[in-house]
């Protein structure tokens, strides 16, 4: 089980690592003012490259903390 738990680990870690140096940073300055096409409230909310980075790094953290905690339970 710890063997199992240490590789969900080293996975998840690897899929965070990569998707943080593919990510582009937020430094667009004054331009967002004026808003954009795939805005929060835009007809194509969810399907950027950004928001699938976003639900790719929020579901790989949440099973890396999950297999921490349980691999520091057994």
């Amino acid at each position: 089980m710890e063997t199992l738990l240490s590789i969900i680990i080293a996975l998840s870690a690897l899929v965070m690592i990569v998707i943080v140096s593919i990510t582009e940073s937020d430094q667009a300055g004054l331009g967002t003012l004026s808003g954009e096409e795939t805005s929060a409230w835009g007809e194509h909310r969810g399907s950027s490259k950004k928001d699938l980075e976003n639900r790719i790094m929020k579901i790989a953290s949440v099973i890396f903390v999950v297999a921490l905690i349980a691999l520091a339970a057994i």
